[in-house]
């Protein structure tokens, strides 16, 4: 069964999409993931910068440039790093990020196969981040971060919403039944 979650939205998928990049995590070794994982977000941040252009004597469009490639920076790697981290390794199904404008709206999508644990655990999340207060659920993630001394946080969404006022969205599919494979597509959109 599919879900929607949050503020997914089906038409930018169809109608603004400027480009997609499809890794295939199981082919890079453990070593390489994380230089590809740069090398990637520094790819596609480039690309969205370049659709902003900069004028030699107007310092705004510099700072307009660098503000929005900054945010795509934050944001294509949190959604890259999570892809990586909670990837399904037992399907050879390909990590997909992509790009979309729609007029004052950046769009970053990120595509991924997950094992039914790490959806329960994600889904639960969603939820909570879905009925809470943000600035609330944003501090007790801190707080149980640091008591439980992990590098989980999950502070990667939470920040999307609370530092960069992104809506989220994601979309949840069944892309194969037997054996069944699922993927989690996340949406962050961003007012430019």
């Amino acid at each position: 069964m599919n879900k929607i979650l949050g503020n997914f939205r089906e038409d930018i998928l169809a109608d603004y999409k400027l480009f997609t990049l499809e890794l295939y995590v199981h082919a890079i070794s453990l070593a390489r993931r994380k230089q590809t994982r740069y090398l990637s977000v520094a790819f596609m941040t480039d690309y969205i910068a370049n659709l902003f252009p900069t004028q030699e004597d107007d310092i705004q469009t510099f700072e307009r440039q660098l503000k929005i490639k900054s945010a795509a920076t934050y944001i294509t790697n949190e959604l890259l790093e999570n892809c990586i981290k909670f990837h399904d390794s037992l399907v050879k199904y390909p990590i997909k990020i992509s790009s979309c404008l729609q007029k004052k709206t950046l769009i970053l999508i990120a595509t991924n196969c997950v094992n039914q644990d790490n959806l329960k655990k994600m889904e639960a999340f969603i939820y909570e981040l879905l009925t809470s207060d943000v600035n609330e659920f944003y501090f007790r993630q801190l707080e149980k971060g640091a008591e439980e001394n992990s590098d989980q946080s999950q502070l990667g969404f939470l920040s999307l919403t609370n530092d960069y006022s992104a809506k989220l969205g994601w979309k949840i599919e069944t892309i194969n039944q037997n054996p069944e494979v699922k993927t989690v597509t996340t949406m962050v959109q961003l007012t430019i």
